[in-house]
C-alpha cells in the first residue's frame, strides 16, 4: 500500500471513531496529528505478537474471558456464532489479525470514567516522543497496572505465550515479582496464587464451561466402552439406526454431541466387522478366513489404542502448559488419536460390504483390488497388506496345482473345479473353469495356460503312471529361487516356462509309451478305407456272409468276417495292438433289422488314450465309417455287374 494511501486511511480511521474535527480548532487537529504518527509509527515497528495464528485458539480466549467474567454462557455461544457469520463473508479471507485484534481489545480494562469524549484528553496528552511502542500484547499492560499508552517501567519486556498474557517461562519473573502477571505465584514473590488457578479450571481451554448434563470425564469412560463396541451408560446402541446414539433425555452441545457422534461411530464400526468375523469362523472358508486374519489384526492394532487411551485418561501431566487441560485425555485429543483408526475402520465395514455382495472365492480377491488401484495412498497401502494375507490361501491352491496337479479346494472357492461323478474322465470332463471366480489380476490367456497345466500334470501322475517325473523334474524345478509366485509378474512368468515344459513331456509320453500316433494312422487307414485291399477284402467277405445270413447274421459273423478280411490284406502285418482295437457292429437299428446298411466298422482305445481322443470323435469316425461301408458295398455291387455282364458277353 502506498504511504499516501495508508495516510489517507489512518485519517479516515480516526476521523470514524472520533468524529470530523472542527476546521478552527488547532489543538484537536494536533492531537490527531501526534494520533496519525503513533499509528504510522506501530505500522513501520514490524511488531508482531508471539502467538500461533490460530482463530480457533483466539476465539476460544474470548469465550473464557466471556464466562470469567461473570457474562452468561448463551454470551460466549454468541461469540461463536458471530465469527461463523464472519467468515462466510468470505473464507478464503485471512480473518485472524481481526480477531486478534478484537480478543486484545476485549482484554482492556478500561477505567469506569472512560468515555469517548475523554479518550483524546487522557490518551495523548503527552508528547508523541514520550510514547515509546509497547507490545501488542496489550492485555498484559492492563494486567500489570499500566494505562494503555504509558511506558513501561522495567527496561525487560516479557515475551508471552499463545495462551494470552501468561509467560512462556515463570524464571522471567523471578527477579522482579512486581513484574509478574497476576494469577500466577513464582519464588521470591509475595503474590499469591488464585484459588481458581490452583484448581486447573483457568486452564481448561477445551473445557469450555457448556450446559451439558455430562460432564466431560464421564462422557470419556463411557466412549471407552462403546469403542469397543459395548453399550455404555449416556450412549446405547440403536437397533432401529444401527447405530450407536446418545440418550435422548441427555442435552449436550452441538460440538460435544459432534465428537460423541464420531467417536461413536467407532462402535458401529467394530460392532459390524467382529460381527463379520463370527459368522465367517462358524462358515470357515478358507478365503473368507484369510481375509478375517488381517481384519484381526487391524482390530488387534484398534484394541491396543483403546487401551492406550483408557490408560492415559486419569493420566494428567505433571506440569500444565498454559491452555492445558489437568486431564490426561479431552474429547477433541481422543477425536485426534482415533482419526486413523477411524479411517481403517471404514475401509474394513466397505470391503466386508463388497465381499459379503460377492460370490466369495476368488471373487474376493477382486473386491479387494479395486481398493489396491485407489489414488489415496493410505487407502492403497492398506488395502495392498489386507491382498496379500487374503490371498494367501489362492495362492497355495495355486502353486499346488500348476507344480503338482492337484487340486485342494475343500469349499469349491479355486476358478479350478473338479466335476463331481467324472472323477474317472481325467482329460476333457474332469475338471472346468469357474470364470466368475477368476481374480481380475489373472487375464483370459493365463488362465487357461494355469488350468491347462494343472490338469495335464494331473494327467501325467494318475493316468499315466508318471508321477516320479511329475514329483522330481516337473515344474517345480522351474521356481526361481527367491520369487514369489503371490506377485502377478513373477506368476506370469513361471506359468508361461511350465506350460511349454509340461506340454512337451505331455506328448512325448503318450507318443512314445502308448503309441498315441500309431493308433490315429491306425484309424485312418482302416475306418476311413485308405487302405484298398482291406477295403475290397471286407466287402467280398461280407457279401458272401450277408447273402449266406441274411437278417440272422450274428456278433459272431461280424468278428470272423473281419478277421477274414484282415488275414486276406495287407493289414495282416500291422500291429496286434492296433488290430485288436477293429471291432466290426452293428448299429442300434441294425441290432433290430439287421441290414446291410447298419454295418459299422469301430476302434477302441484303451486307457489313457481314451481319455484323450474324445468319445464324440470316435463316435464320428463310426459315423464316417458305416456311411464308407455302403459307399464301397454300392462300388462293389457295380464291379460285380460289371464284371458278370462282361463275363456273359
Amino acid at each position: 500500500m502506498a504511504s499516501s494511501e495508508l495516510d489517507y486511511n489512518l485519517h479516515s480511521y480516526i476521523n470514524a471513531f472520533l468524529g470530523r474535527p472542527a476546521a478552527d480548532d488547532r489543538g484537536e487537529l494536533e492531537r490527531r496529528d501526534r494520533l496519525h504518527r503513533y499509528f504510522r509509527n506501530i505500522i513501520d515497528s514490524n511488531i508482531a505478537p508471539a502467538v500461533s495464528h490460530d482463530e480457533a485458539f483466539v476465539v476460544g480466549e474470548m469465550q473464557k474471558r466471556q464466562v470469567a467474567s461473570g457474562q452468561d454462557m448463551r454470551s460466549a455461544l454468541q461469540i461463536s456464532r458471530l465469527c461463523g457469520l464472519l467468515k462466510q463473508q468470505d473464507p478464503k479471507y485471512d480473518w485472524w489479525p481481526i480477531l486478534y485484534l478484537l480478543s486484545e481489545c476485549s482484554a482492556s480494562e478500561l477505567p469506569s470514567s472512560f468515555s469517548a469524549a475523554t479518550a483524546t484528553s487522557s490518551y495523548f496528552a503527552e508528547p508523541a516522543a514520550s510514547m515509546p511502542l509497547p507490545s501488542i500484547g496489550a492485555a498484559s499492560a492492563v494486567r500489570t497496572g499500566h494505562a494503555l499508552g504509558q511506558p513501561y517501567q522495567s527496561s525487560q519486556q516479557p515475551r508471552f505465550s499463545p495462551y494470552g498474557a501468561i509467560p512462556r517461562s515463570a524464571a522471567n519473573y523471578a527477579s522482579n515479582g512486581a513484574n509478574a502477571p497476576i494469577g500466577l505465584a513464582y519464588p521470591n514473590s509475595a503474590q499469591a496464587t488464585p484459588p481458581a488457578l490452583e484448581q486447573g479450571s483457568l486452564y481448561l481451554h477445551r473445557e469450555l464451561p457448556t450446559y451439558d448434563d455430562v460432564s466431560e470425564a464421564d462422557l470419556l469412560q463411557d466412549l471407552i466402552y462403546v469403542m469397543q463396541g459395548i453399550d455404555g451408560t449416556y450412549v446405547h446402541w440403536n437397533r432401529l439406526k444401527s447405530a450407536y446414539t446418545i440418550r435422548p433425555d441427555i442435552h449436550l452441545s452441538r460440538p460435544t454431541r459432534s465428537m460423541v457422534a464420531s467417536l461413536s461411530e467407532l462402535g458401529g464400526l467394530t460392532k459390524d466387522i467382529q460381527g463379520y468375523i463370527g459368522q465367517v469362523d462358524d462358515r470357515g472358508r478358507l478365503f473368507e478366513q484369510s481375509f478375517c486374519t488381517e481384519l484381526k489384526v487391524e482390530m488387534t492394532d484398534y484394541y491396543k489404542l483403546v487401551a492406550d487411551i483408557e490408560s492415559r485418561l486419569f493420566k494428567g501431566p505433571r506440569t500444565l502448559r498454559p491452555g492445558e487441560s489437568p486431564l490426561g485425555v479431552t474429547l477433541r485429543r481422543m477425536f485426534n488419536w482415533t482419526i486413523e483408526a477411524r479411517q481403517k475402520l471404514r475401509l474394513m465395514a466397505t470391503a466386508i460390504a463388497k465381499v459379503q455382495e460377492g460370490k466369495g472365492g476368488g471373487d474376493i480377491l477382486s473386491t479387494i483390488s479395486t481398493l489396491v488401484d485407489d489414488g489415496d495412498p493410505f487407502i492403497q497401502s492398506f488395502a495392498q497388506r489386507l491382498l496379500k494375507t487374503a490371498s494367501a490361501p489362492f495362492n497355495n491352491i495355486l502353486v499346488r496345482w500348476v507344480t503338482d496337479g492337484e487340486l485342494v479346494d475343500p469349499y469349491r472357492e479355486f476358478f479350478i473345479r473338479e466335476r463331481e461323478g467324472r472323477r474317472d474322465m481325467f482329460w476333457s470332463e474332469k475338471y472346468i473353469v469357474a470364470s466368475d471366480m477368476i481374480p481380475v489380476h489373472i487375464n483370459r490367456e493365463m488362465t487357461r495356460k494355469i488350468f491347462q497345466i494343472g490338469r495335464s500334470l494331473n494327467f501325467l501322475r494318475v493316468a499315466c503312471d508318471d508321477a516320479e517325473w511329475v514329483a522330481t523334474d516337473g515344474p517345480r524345478t522351474q521356481i526361481v529361487e527367491g520369487s514369489d509366485l503371490s506377485d502377478p509378474s513373477h506368476l506370469e512368468s513361471f506359468v508361461y516356462r511350465s506350460s511349454s515344459m509340461v506340454n512337451a513331456r505331455l506328448m512325448s509320453v503318450l507318443k512314445e509309451k502308448f503309441g498315441l500316433m500309431g493308433h490315429i494312422m491306425a484309424m485312418r487307414r482302416y475306418l476311413l478305407f485308405e487302405q484298398g485291399d482291406f477295403a475290397l477284402a471286407l466287402m467280398e467277405v461280407l457279401d458272401n456272409q450277408i447273402d449266406r445270413s441274411g437278417k440272422n447274421i450274428m456278433a459272431h459273423d461280424l468278428s470272423a468276417v473281419l478277421s477274414s478280411a484282415v488275414r486276406s490284406s495287407n493289414a495282416q502285418y500291422e500291429s496286434q495292438e492296433h488290430l485288436s482295437a477293429m471291432l466290426l457292429t452293428l448299429s442300434e437299428e441294425g441290432a433290430k433289422h439287421r441290414g446291410w446298411d447298419e454295418v459299422s466298422l469301430m476302434y477302441t482305445l484303451s486307457a489313457p488314450l481314451s481319455y484323450v481322443v474324445p468319445k464324440l470323435a470316435l463316435r464320428q469316425y463310426v459315423e464316417v465309417s458305416q456311411f464308407m461301408i455302403r459307399l464301397k458295398r454300392v462300388e462293389h455291387m457295380l464291379h460285380s455287374i460289371w464284371r458278370q455282364q462282361m463275363t456273359e458277353a
